[in-house]
Order: C-alpha cells, then sequence, then structure tokens
C-alpha cells in the first residue's frame, strides 16, 4: 500500500509503487545506518538521547510512582517515549535533508520503487528502535528488578501499532519543514506535547477529567497504555483507581480503545502524509 497518494501539484507525479524487492530496502537501510554514523547531530537524537533518558532512570530506583517503582514505571514509558526519538525525530530529518538536496528527487530516477526509497529509511528507525526496546526492557528486569512482560505478544502489538503512526506524522511534518536545521524546531511540540501529556514520567491519575480526556487522544498516549498493561498484567487503560489485575484475554479486551485511538491516527497520519509530504524542495 503507498502511503503518499494524493501528493501536492507542484511535487513530482507519484507513480506506482512498483515492486518492493527485499535487496533494495536493505541497501537503502544500509546506506541510512552508514549516513546516521557520519552525522554527529543525528546519532546523539537516535543513541544519545535514549541513553540519558535510560540513565536517568537510575536515581527513581526505590521511589514510588502510583504504587509502583519509579525507575519501572517511568522505563516502561519510555518503551512509548523512545518512538519519538529514534522513529518521528530522525525520519523527519532525513526526509526533510534528502529533499532539500535534492537526494529523494534522484533516487527517484533510478530503478527504485517509491516504497523501497522511502520504506529502507522507515526500516533503519524500526530497527534501531528495536534494539533499544529490547536493551530497555533488559535493563528494567535486570538491573532495574522488574519483572518480565506479562503479555509479550500485547507489547509488541503496541509498540509496533506506534512505529507505523511516528513513521507517517514523520513524513507528514517532513513536508512542513523547509530545512533539514528547522526540523530539530518542528519537531518540539509534538514532543513536548506526548512527553508531558502522555503519562511517560509521572500518571495522570489525578489530572482532570477534561484534561484527562484530551491526554489519551495524543498519538503516544494510546502505545504507553498498552505498554503498561502488556508489561504488568493491569489495566492501565483506567485512571484514577487502582489498576485490576487481567489474564490474557481481558489485557486485549481492556486495550481495544487504546488501539482504536492508534487506528484513527493512522488514517490521520496517511492523511497528512499524503497531502504534505514532498520529494523536490519548494520553487519560490
Amino acid at each position: 500500500m503507498n502511503l503518499l497518494t494524493g501528493m501536492p501539484r507542484d511535487a513530482a507525479t507519484l507513480r506506482s509503487a512498483g515492486p518492493v524487492r527485499p535487496g533494495n530496502l536493505l541497501r537503502i537501510a544500509r546506506l541510512d545506518a552508514t549516513l546516521l554514523w557520519r552525522n554527529r547531530t543525528a546519532l546523539f537524537t537516535v543513541i544519545g538521547m535514549p541513553l540519558l533518558f535510560a540513565g536517568l532512570l537510575l536515581p527513581a530506583r526505590g521511589q514510588d510512582i502510583g504504587g509502583i517503582d519509579g525507575a519501572v514505571f517511568q522505563g516502561t514509558g519510555h518503551l512509548g517515549f523512545f518512538l519519538i526519538l529514534v522513529v518521528f525525530m530522525h525520519l523527519t530529518s532525513v526526509f526533510t535533508a534528502r529533499r532539500e538536496d535534492l537526494t529523494l528527487k534522484r533516487l527517484r530516477g533510478t530503478a527504485l520503487s517509491d516504497v523501497e526509497i522511502l520504506g529502507g529509511s522507515v526500516l533503519t528507525a524500526a530497527g534501531m528502535y528495536l534494539v533499544q526496546a529490547v536493551l530497555l526492557l533488559a535493563l528494567l528486569v535486570t538491573a532495574l528488578d522488574g519483572a518480565f512482560p506479562a503479555d509479550p505478544l500485547l507489547l509488541l502489538a503496541g509498540l509496533a501499532a506506534g512505529a507505523v503512526i511516528f513513521a507517517l506524522l514523520a513524513f507528514a511534518v517532513s513536508g512542513l519543514t523547509p530545512t533539514a536545521e528547522l526540523a530539530q524546531l518542528t519537531v518540539l511540540p509534538v514532543l513536548f506535547g506526548c512527553m508531558a501529556g502522555a503519562g511517560v514520567m509521572v500518571p495522570l491519575d489525578d489530572a482532570p477529567e477534561a484534561v484527562l480526556e484530551a491526554c489519551r487522544l495524543l498519538p503516544l498516549t494510546p502505545v504507553v497504555e498498552i505498554v503498561r498493561t502488556a508489561y504488568f498484567g493491569q489495566d492501565f487503560t483506567v485512571y484514577g483507581a487502582a489498576h485490576p489485575d487481567l489474564g490474557f484475554a481481558e489485557a486485549w479486551r481492556a486495550c481495544l480503545r487504546p488501539f482504536a485511538i492508534l487506528l484513527a491516527w493512522a488514517a490521520i497520519g496517511r492523511m497528512l502524509a499524503a497531502r504534505w509530504f514532498r520529494w523536490e524542495p519548494r520553487h519560490s
């Protein structure tokens, strides 16, 4: 499925998706990884910032947050929050920079299909995020004395859905970003909004009802709800009360609303990507 149908009139006409060849996807992904390694700013965003946030979990160890060890509570929030750093912010910068230096336009002149050109970059970001999520889980289970996730499949489903959402939002925001340097600014509303309103660091239980309902509609909040429900085996989709224990089927049923919100964000992200993503720089 091509996510970018309906490009702006002054952009190059979107050709058919064409074949998706794994070898080509891996070549673009390898190119992305090589360029990332050479870009210190991008490297800090993708690797340095997650390491910094992971290190900040250690001082929170032993604190009580909603009846849960503070480091484990915040660490489960970081499992979702790292999507913004590694997928959203990184891809926004990548697509903006490659559009402005005409790399995207040149790649479209090769035998690569549109999906291969863009999908290789998404594959790199998703792969880096997967590695960091696994390492963070290992940190929670070992050094921070957390438990093994109660439902790993539900946790994986929530993180995968979040990766799709934030990749789509990166397509859209890159189209609104005039230069690669400004990409560090255009991503800030999403970064700060999700960090403050998704319950990553502190629970939302004491928030006023209107504020709580607004926060639950943020793209990161349902990911955090699903992750914590899957990790603790308790219902973290309810607020202001104790989180009851859930069985396997009950956990999936409790997460129907968060998944529905993510589905809505997928539709919104696809629509915005189709409208705003650009293959070429704007012409004055």
